[in-house]
């Protein structure tokens, strides 16, 4: 079996068993009493994590290790006092202010 076909058996089983278990926690099956929705919730975030987990391990699994290696670009020079990407090589003009507002 290969490896994702094996993180979709983990997942589907997760998810049957959280299903099932929510159910028997909201009818009390047994002497068992129903738990409180705050307590369904919790098992199911934990649920939600683990799955989250399975799906990371999954896209690995069929895409490849994914490297998160900085770009090596030059980002370019955001000054809009000068620019040097105009052809007379003349800084930007700004127009006066109308009032000392400031942001």
């Amino acid at each position: 079996m290969k490896k994702y076909e094996e993180l979709l058996n983990k997942m589907q089983f997760e998810i049957c068993t959280t299903l099932m278990d929510n159910d028997f926690s909201r009818k009390g099956i047994g002497d068992l009493k129903p738990l409180p929705e705050s307590e369904i919730l919790r098992s199911n975030r934990r649920t939600y994590v683990n799955l989250k987990v399975i799906m990371m391990r999954l896209e690995r699994a069929l895409y490849g290790e994914n490297n998160c290696e900085e770009d090596e670009t030059e980002i370019s020079n955001r000054d809009t006092c000068s620019s040097e990407n105009t052809e007379s090589g003349q800084g930007a003009t700004h127009a006066p202010r109308v009032s000392n507002i400031s942001c």
